[in-house]
């Protein structure tokens, strides 16, 4: 397997020391939303559901694997974002009932009750909603556990602690496994598509903040992390190098924002300008890339995003 490889959607690619690696196959499309199984014997632990219209094929991906879903203990999911925890509910109800689902703790009230995450959600999504995402069910509360910043938990046959890595949402966690030197990135670790080295950071409202980004960024450089495996992109042992573009890219991304804003571009020409900077930063390479990239960190996102925070920062 090369580093960044993807299998098809719903079948696994085995990294290794009982870490899995199943693609999501989202909208059909091989290596946009990937999700991470852990297992030493029967303790079993996932890191992301992916959304509930993307459930078939998580489920599909724990069988390639040698287990079934109700073996599941232990859910863990960077953040509470749809593509990477909207499948979490539907998953335990109807598949996994002996789980819990592990999340920062001011992102857990919004996985019991998800009112106000779907209709943001609707907002941004409109009628794409149900095929974006499917189902987003409440979770019962006793099967959410708040996850402490930097204290250990032993799932999947390891010790892993949940680190606090704000930027691209307030309620942002990093899955550290110091044992393995491996660190589960969610969205703030940036998007990157296999077989290439260009790292986006997704940009979407309501919670962008550079400032805090900038923070966690240093905080998973500090980690000496071997390996980061990202829920958009999969696995990059180039480490150093990845995270490097990552504040450089957000601040060239904000600073275009901020040019074309002030230039009187509308909504849809910012979207235009940042999905042609991001096929000029990726370079030549098969389009297909290119519309994954935009599937995993869609430029209408980004432009909503940067101009809230433009606006609020009072620079638009």
């Amino acid at each position: 397997m090369t580093d960044g490889g993807f299998g098809e959607p719903g079948r696994v690619t085995d990294h290794g020391d009982g870490l899995w690696q199943i693609d999501l196959g989202f909208q059909g499309r091989e290596g946009v939303i990937s999700a991470y199984l852990l297992a030493q014997g029967d303790d079993l632990a996932l890191i992301e559901t992916g959304p509930t219209s993307t459930l078939p094929h998580l489920l599909a991906g724990l069988r390639a694997a040698g287990f079934e879903p109700g073996q599941l203990g232990t859910v863990v999911v960077s953040h509470i974002h749809l593509d990477h925890s909207g499948g979490a509910a539907v998953l335990l109800r109807d598949h996994a009932p002996n789980a819990v689902v592990r999340v920062h703790p001011v992102g857990a009230p919004h996985l019991v009750d998800p009112a106000r995450l779907v209709a943001s959600a609707t907002r941004l999504y409109g009628e794409r909603m149900d095929t974006l995402w499917g189902e987003v069910a409440p979770l019962p509360a006793e099967k959410v556990v708040g996850l402490e910043d930097a204290v250990p938990f032993q799932v999947g046959g390891r010790p892993l602690s949940a680190l606090y890595t704000p930027g691209h949402a307030s309620h942002h966690v990093v899955v550290w496994d110091p044992s393995r030197g491996v660190a589960f990135t969610g969205d703030v670790g940036g998007v990157r598509m296999a077989g290439t080295g260009f790292n986006l950071p997704p940009a979407p409202p309501p919670e962008l903040d550079p400032d805090g980004w900038a923070a966690s960024a240093e905080r998973m450089r500090r980690l000496g992390a071997e390996r980061l495996f990202l829920t958009h992109g999969g696995p990059f042992a180039d480490v150093g190098a990845h995270l490097d573009q990552l504040m450089p890219n957000l601040d060239e991304l904000t600073a275009l924002a901020k040019e074309r804003l002030l230039a009187g571009d509308d909504h849809a020409a910012l979207t235009d300008r940042i999905r042609a900077w991001a096929a000029g930063r990726l370079g030549p390479v098969d389009p297909g890339v290119l519309e994954n990239l935009e599937w995993a960190a869609p430029s209408y996102l980004a432009a909503s995003g940067l101009t809230r925070l433009l606006t609020k920062r009072g620079a638009v």
